[in-house]
Order: C-alpha cells, then structure tokens, then sequence
C-alpha cells in the first residue's frame, strides 16, 4: 500500500462524505484512510453515518475515541496504525483529486533512492485564496545534504507533506501530547530526511481556517524546533537557514494570517509580541543572514528591511 491518509475528525457528516467521495475516484487504490472520531459527544445521527462508510470500505479504517485526545494524539495513533508506505495528515472536508495516489506513485517511481519527504500543492480557500506558491524550485529531488536552503524555504505545514512511515517509525518521530506542534514534527522530520521531493501538481482543495488553538502557538513552536537541532548536533550547520525559516513564520506567514482572522485585540498582539521578539535582531539578520541576501521573496524582504517603519504602520492600522 503506497499512502495512508489520516483524519482527526470531529465526525462532520457532510464534511467527511465530500473526502470520501474524492479518495473514492482514485484512478490508483493503494491507499487507506484512517479516520479517529475525537469527539465522544457526537450525535447518533453522525456515528451511524461514519460506520456506514467503514461497512461499505474496506480502505477506511475507523477508530472512536472514548474521550477527546486532541489532533497531535491522533495523529500519532494514525501513524502507529499506518500500513501504508507514506502518511499523509487531511482535514475533513479536503477534496482530493483523483490522480493524488498515482501522482506519488509516479515520484517515486521517477527517483533511484526512496524519498523520505514529499510535498504536493494544494488550492486554498477562505482565510487564504488560491495555490499555495512554494519558495523552491518544483519538480525536483533535493538531497538535504547538499541542497540546504531546503531548511529555509520549506513550506511550513504538514498538510500537503507525505513522510515515509519506515522512517518517521525509526526516529521515532511524534506530534507533542496536548500542544499544537506540527511545525515541530516537520522540521524533525525533514532533520532526518536524507532527500525532499518538491512536486508543482495541485492534488487536493483546503480550507484554510481560523485556528482553534491559539496562534501564538505557531511562533512558539520554533525555539523547541532550534532547541531540537542544537540536540541533535545540525544547529551550526543550518544555522542562517533555520533562522531565516524562524523569522520567516514570525514576521510573515504568523502576522499575514493574524490579519486574516480579522480580530483586532488579536492582531495588535500579535505585532507588538513580533516587535518584542525581532526589534534587536533584525539588524543582524538583514545585513549576515547569507538567506535572507537571496529575496526569495521581495515581500518579505522589504518588510524586514523597513522593519520598524512596518511595524509602526501596521499598529496604526489596528488602532
């Protein structure tokens, strides 16, 4: 079996019918979904119809827990029940095209050595419109030992990624219990990789929603993310890219989202705390930091440039 899709669901009826139907129309089978019910409250109504799809599929396997986990604990007993030779983590309700399987099939296929991490695009919908639109070359296998910037310009989620089971398995590579660290478990997973394939093909359709941890939990991640490398004995080797991929998420991809979810009080926080944590460095890393010399994106370039004239118009705007 070639990708293993797992769901933490909260057993919406019509969201889970619309990703069923779509892994249904696979021109490629080898596949499963692994779905686990996390939510104990759910209506009759709904558990009946999740059942009826595990009946009618022997691709889905189905696991209800007794009390809520969380996604992370999920996750992890996804992956233990995986036989698949990728996993792959899907929300409820992604629509997934029906080349997604045959399209991993064809990477592997195309590569001499197995590929312990690939990534796929996807079309975002609601809080972010349109394809994601990655900072690195597409249609291309980076081997990690030679091609770092992989380490910088990687996309910062999981969804979209699929890592191979036998190496997740063998690091022992898990989601933390009870805190939001998906970020932490991809750039762990990428430690470990010896390659990356970054594929251009938009597989599946995502809604992008508000989160229902909080944002701050995002940045916060990336001191245990650099704590991580500095442990494993890689921090000095990547140290300009793992830095550039930090101030990267805190300055652009946190604070472009925190404007998205349209709520001010959360908004002004989220400036100020950026301020707080990037007002001294910023300097040193607009001027040394070997990546951040490339502009992969003139965007943020600017942005760090002009930083506190940045920052100072953004809190204007929020009042």
């Amino acid at each position: 079996m070639l990708v293993s899709f797992i769901i933490s669901s909260q057993a919406r009826e019509e969201k889970l019918f619309k990703t069923i139907n779509t892994l249904k129309k696979q021109t490629n089978d080898s596949y499963e979904l692994i779905i686990i019910v996390d939510e104990p409250n759910t209506e009759k109504e709904a558990i009946d119809f999740v059942r009826d799809q595990f009946i009618e599929n022997d691709k889905i396997m189905l696991i209800f827990n007794s009390k809520g986990q969380g996604e992370s604990l999920n996750w992890n007993n996804g992956i233990e029940l995986a036989r698949g030779e990728y996993v792959s983590f899907l929300k409820e309700g992604d629509l997934i095209n029906e080349n997604y399987v045959q399209s991993v099939q064809n990477i592997i296929e195309s590569s001499k050595n197995k590929v312990d991490l690939i990534e796929v695009q996807y079309e975002q919908s609601n809080l972010f419109e349109g394809e994601t639109q990655p900072l690195l070359e597409t249609n291309r296998l980076y081997d990690l030992q030679e091609n770092k910037e992989v380490f910088a310009y990687i996309t910062q989620e999981i969804y979209g990624k699929l890592f191979r089971s036998k190496f997740i398995k063998d690091f022992r590579i898990t989601f933390k219990k009870n805190v939001r660290f998906d970020m932490l478990f991809l750039f762990m997973s990428l430690a470990h990789s010896r390659n990356f394939y970054l594929s251009g093909d938009v597989l599946f359709k995502h809604k992008v929603s508000v989160p229902k941890y909080s944002i701050f939990d995002i940045v916060n991640q990336w001191p245990h993310v650099l704590n991580y490398y500095r442990r494993i004995g890689t921090y000095k080797e990547f140290k300009d890219e793992l830095n550039f991929a930090a101030n990267y998420c805190m300055a652009y991809n946190f604070l472009n989202l925190s404007k998205r979810i349209k709520n001010a009080g959360i908004n002004k926080k989220s400036i100020l705390f950026v301020n707080t944590k990037l007002d001294r460095k910023v300097k040193e890393f607009t001027s040394q930091n070997v990546i951040f010399l490339e502009n992969a994106n003139p965007d943020f370039t600017i942005r760090m440039e002009n930083f506190n004239g940045f920052i100072n118009e953004q809190l204007k705007k929020v009042g």
